[in-house]
């Protein structure tokens, strides 16, 4: 099929993986209005370079096999495309490519949003930082909570998003069980380009709040229900910080996908950092920038330096115990509410050295 190419020199704004001229001019409909024309590619040598340069890459699903073939590294910013009456089909290789589904002409509104980021044509995208328990009882969650109160405390606008089924519910570590607004089980099949989220979702402290439901029985998350969901948050909010389980499922690992930092929190002990190797030794591989939070520091257990050295990472921040955080957490107040605390002032000097300022629309 002779399909019009886009062959200027330069990287594109926007690569169109697919051979359907019938996709295509839906494409087209949509990008001509934003006066955007993408770059359309199959053969696998230019896939492989337009994946590497292009600020937004469409993949038609008459090539998502050829794509997720290719096993190319992670980028953000991938939307797989179809036909409205394909969307269970482009569901089921969403997951594969890391990558939202947008169907058309339904989500001609998506994809106009999502193209209207690249290329000067908008304002940029948040930055996602997934934090994962070395060990259990290593404090990930509060950690987590932590770091969206104090950037939330510099006026960054952050969502703290519950990526645990099993893990009791963040809303309880912000003592926000009580406060409406939406939890998971709203956003049940989410797929595609969700609205902006920031007027439904809980707010505490300057935190938007994505937690699980109070139901006995979670389900399972989703993979392509949070991909869908970090891909609206991270187009409204400047940091979206994502609170793991130490058993990665589909959905934890679409989280490590889209993460700009992953953070590791270990206990300062040996059964800690042994605990920690085999949770790492799965994240290298999956994570392009990995980093170590230490919970304890030289006056209890092994300093930060034979932490490195043990796991082979950085040290991101290094969080003293503080007997004060259990106390607040019986009052339901949310960790790092106070600035003077320790892990208000480790979390902020990891945002300053790690989390670099960024504009979002």
């Amino acid at each position: 099929m002779d399909l019009p190419r886009d062959l200027t020199a330069g990287a594109p704004p926007v690569v169109l993986v697919t051979d359907d001229a019938t996709l295509l001019d839906r494409v087209l409909a949509v990008t001509t209005a934003l006066d955007l024309r993408p770059h359309v590619v199959i053969e696998e040598a230019a896939v492989r370079t337009a994946w590497a340069s292009a600020s937004l890459v469409l993949v038609g699903l008459d090539q998502a096999a050829l794509v997720a073939g290719q096993v190319l590294p992670r980028r953000t910013q991938v939307y797989l495309v179809a036909e409205d009456s394909e969307q269970s089909d482009a569901c089921r290789w969403s997951v594969r490519l890391g990558a939202a589904v947008l169907t058309l002409p339904s989500g001609a509104d998506g994809l106009a949003a999502a193209a209207a980021g690249v290329d000067g044509h908008g304002a940029g995208r948040g930055q996602v930082v997934c934090v994962v328990g070395g060990s259990g009882g290593a404090g990930a969650s509060t950690c987590a909570a932590g770091l969206a109160v104090t950037a939330a405390r510099e006026g960054r606008r952050v969502v703290l998003v519950d990526g645990d089924e099993h893990g009791g519910g963040l809303d309880l570590v912000l003592g926000a069980e009580l406060v409406g607004g939406w939890r998971w089980p709203r956003l049940a099949g989410a797929s595609g380009l969700l609205g902006d989220l920031r007027g439904h979702l809980p707010e505490v402290e300057g935190v938007h709040l994505l937690a699980v439901g109070r139901e006995a029985q979670q389900p399972a998350l989703p993979a392509e229900q949070l991909t869908a969901v970090l891909t609206s948050l991270t187009r409204s909010h400047e940091i979206v910080v994502v609170d793991l389980p130490r058993s990665f499922s589909p959905a934890s690992r679409v989280a490590l996908r889209a993460a700009d930092l992953t953070l590791v929190v270990v206990r300062a002990d040996l059964r800690g950092v042994a605990a920690a190797r085999s949770v790492v030794a799965e994240l290298v591989p999956a994570c392009t920038r990995l980093a170590v939070v230490v919970r304890g520091g030289p006056r209890r257990g092994l300093d930060a330096a034979a932490v490195a050295t043990a796991l082979e990472l950085p040290v991101a921040a290094v969080v003293p115990y503080d007997d004060d955080l259990l106390l607040a957490a019986e009052r339901g107040e949310p960790p790092a509410r106070s600035a003077r605390s320790g892990l208000a002032r480790s979390c902020g000097r990891l945002l300053a050295e790690r989390v670099p300022l960024g504009a979002v629309a």
